[in-house]
């Protein structure tokens, strides 16, 4: 389990640790997410004292991380100064492998796109795709204009397992070359920046929790449609990935004990019934496979009321009940949140098909957020929440964040003065 923070949105501050460094962290992390903000109401939420979050604020200014936003107006006494993030205080590359296509985007430290670029890939060999991604990412940075030293890092979105941010596994293709290649080390020695690498859904999660459900949802589970289906796990604010990095692979949750056949070796898996590759195989035919049914073609079946689809839709709704009651079991979020690249239409029906939700046995009479939440970043989120994984895994408390450090090649990067004022070497 993650350490815990307060339900407010801030890290632990002394309550953790007496570090400098840790502190700014929290300081940060809270102008960011609840800016502008003053100083009493910074103290009141990290549990630091006025001078001592003063002290930092000032710290965190001449790096050019916050920013003296204005004063707070229509309150007795003297008018207390609001702080915010500053959002050119650093950026974040993220880049998304997906089922044929790659796509990345240079975002500020709000989210902002700087650059960005998309198109589509028929390559699959590991080495030329490093490549890809890494010429991408070196062209996002060249067309921002910005240098090295201003990029926290890269983040990158695969559709596979990644093992402790170092290896990846397609599962789709399931290619022998794949196996245990390194592509963080390869997309550092191409771009000179730090990587970081994720599964999809993983990935649109942690985008979620920073960009978007987040905001109002600490804690959420992320159900990320694509070719198969996957999950994502935000616990008090932090991502969760497990301690192999496959913590919400709900995908493999056993809906129908002795079903459909899956390529993992059980069976009744629910990617079987509940994603877009069950959903074009049932409209395939003889002649294709599923992945060579084009997402068009479904779109068009769901419009004109094709009976295959329809009795997916309606198989595909009881099993997906089933996953979301048994999600609300194990980790009793606050909602669950629907996204991924499953087109609107198709994701629609199959949420009227699930509806109504099975009762649920948590405490939920209290709960101001509905049990499932539509994706607000549903069709962007690959390469924006892989843009947000840097800052993600800059802000896990502890030991947390080794899970995506612990075997990754510590290679010396462009000095960054932003991440050394939050005690972060040019080796993170």
């Amino acid at each position: 389990m993650l350490n815990s923070t307060d339900r407010d949105g801030a890290l632990p501050g002394t309550n953790l640790t007496q570090t400098r460094a840790l502190n700014r962290r929290a300081v940060f992390d809270a102008v960011r997410r609840n800016g502008p903000i003053t100083r009493m109401e910074l103290a009141q939420r990290i549990g630091l004292t006025v001078q001592a979050i003063s002290n930092i604020a000032s710290e965190l200014e001449v790096a050019g991380l916050i920013r003296q936003q204005g004063k707070r107006v229509g309150q007795r006494g003297q008018p207390a100064v609001e702080l915010s993030l500053d959002a050119t205080g650093g950026y974040t590359i993220g880049l998304s492998l997906a089922y044929r296509r790659v796509s990345g985007v240079l975002v500020d430290l709000a989210g902002d796109i700087i650059a960005s670029e998309d198109y589509d890939l028929v390559e699959r060999e590991p080495g030329l795709i490093a490549e890809i991604l890494a010429s991408l990412a070196n062209r996002l940075l060249k067309t921002s204009g910005l240098g090295r030293d201003r990029i926290w890092g890269i983040g990158c979105s695969v559709p596979g397992t990644v093992e402790n941010g170092t290896f990846w596994y397609d599962k789709v293709q399931e290619a022998d070359e794949w196996t245990k290649f390194p592509l963080v080390a390869k997309l550092e020695e191409l771009t000179g920046i730090k990587t970081f690498v994720e599964n999809d859904a993983t990935v649109a999660a942690i985008g979620e929790g920073l960009y978007g459900v987040g905001r109002i949802a600490r804690s959420f589970f992320y159900l990320h449609f694509n070719l198969g289906v996957g999950g994502g796990l935000v616990m008090d604010g932090h991502p969760y990935r497990g301690a192999f990095g496959g913590a919400g692979e709900i995908g493999h949750m056993i809906v129908k004990p002795g079903g459909r056949l899956c390529p993992c070796g059980s069976r009744g898996c629910l990617e079987q019934y509940v994603s877009l590759y069950a959903a074009a195989e049932t409209i395939c035919g003889p002649t294709r496979t599923p992945d060579e049914v084009p997402t068009e073609e479904l779109v068009a079946c769901s419009r004109s009321g094709d009976a295959r689809l329809l009795a997916w839709r309606q198989e595909a709704g009881q099993y997906l009940r089933i996953a979301i009651r048994n999600v609300e079991a194990m980790f009793d979020p606050d909602t669950i949140v629907i996204g991924g690249g499953l087109p609107a239409e198709l994701l629609d029906g199959l949420i009227t098909a699930a509806t109504p939700l099975l009762p649920s046995m948590t405490h939920r009479h209290s709960s101001s957020q509905p049990r499932l939440m539509p994706a607000e970043h549903a069709a962007d989120m690959p390469a924006l929440g892989a843009a947000a994984l840097p800052i993600a895994v800059a802000m896990l408390p502890g030991s947390s964040s080794t899970s995506w450090r612990a075997t990754t090649t510590r290679t010396p990067m462009a000095a960054n003065p932003a991440l050394a004022a939050l005690g972060f070497d040019s080796t993170w």
